[in-house]
């Protein structure tokens, strides 16, 4: 009976420690390592099911700060170096402060998402969603699906024709590729780092009957080949374009087209020829830039 009392006031006395604190922060030897597990309504780990990552891919040591997206008291302080990743643990958004050299931004982020620090058109420091969370191959770019205006636009300042061959680098569901062979014909390699991506483009594919004008190929794009391209098609950021245009340089034929959404090839301003905006179905306003090798 002794026993039974001092388990039961020990379950007692658990069960009061986790109702009285607000968030856990915990670091578990077994995770990466900067690992950390918040809770915000504490739940046993086992019945966690969700997180968000946030990883850095500047060229910058960026410091942040955070925390539950409606506590009250100052966030946690981070500092997240160039590549690296943090991983939360949490049942509840989070709001991420950081300074960006302009201004002080407030970010919220939600559970089950994966989150980057990267630059934007301005050069200045921004959350984006997406982010493939690999160690082992460069992340390019978040997973922003193309509008179709915005597709069909790039494919007509593009000209493409059936005598092409398109390589859309992060070709996410596959419609750039799927819409230049059903539309003009031309022949297309899709490749994306995320496999699922390219299950739902071969698939796709099959159901629009341009399976065989089509490849969709699951792998990291710094490693793939571009002798073969005529038409580049292109959603990345500016750090992504700087990184893959040696390899571009190198492998394209005089006359290739290059048609990217949104973002300017950094040092290509001489090659390129014509910049045209579209608005998308909900009225947002993209902007096409055109290069020639």
């Amino acid at each position: 009976m002794q026993v039974k009392l001092k388990l039961r006031a020990f379950i007692l006395l658990s069960l009061v420690l986790l109702a009285a604190t607000g968030v856990l922060v915990l670091t578990r030897p077994s995770r990466p390592e900067n690992r950390l597990i918040f809770y915000e309504n504490p739940v046993p780990w086992s019945f966690l099911k969700t997180e968000i990552t946030l990883r850095n891919v500047t060229k910058e040591t960026i410091a942040y700060s955070v925390k539950g997206s409606k506590a009250s008291k100052p966030g946690i302080q981070r500092t997240l170096k160039v590549g690296t990743l943090d991983q939360f643990a949490t049942d509840l958004p989070l709001q991420v402060t950081y300074d960006n050299r302009s201004r002080t931004v407030n970010y919220t982020v939600y559970p089950g998402q994966p989150y980057s620090f990267r630059y934007n058109e301005k050069d200045l420091i921004q959350i984006y969603p997406g982010s493939h969370g690999r160690e082992d191959v460069e992340d390019l770019a978040p997973y922003v699906a193309t509008p179709m205006p915005v597709v069909e636009k790039m494919l007509e300042m593009a000209q493409v024709t059936k005598d092409d061959v398109l390589y859309d680098i992060g070709c996410g569901d596959g419609r750039i590729v799927i819409t230049a062979a059903r539309k003009y014909g031309a022949r297309g390699v899709g490749i994306d780092i995320d496999e699922n991506f390219i299950k739902t483009s071969r698939a796709s594919a099959e159901k629009e009957g341009v399976a065989g004008l089509t490849r969709f190929i699951a792998m990291d794009a710094t490693k793939a080949h571009y002798t073969e391209a005529t038409v580049l098609a292109l959603y990345l950021l500016p750090e992504s374009l700087d990184l893959l245009r040696p390899r571009f340089e190198k492998e394209l034929k005089p006359g290739a087209r290059i048609a990217t959404h949104d973002y300017r090839i950094p040092g290509w301003d001489e090659k390129k020829v014509r910049s045209e905006e579209i608005n998308d179905e909900n009225g947002k306003t993209h902007r096409i830039h055109l290069y020639f090798k």
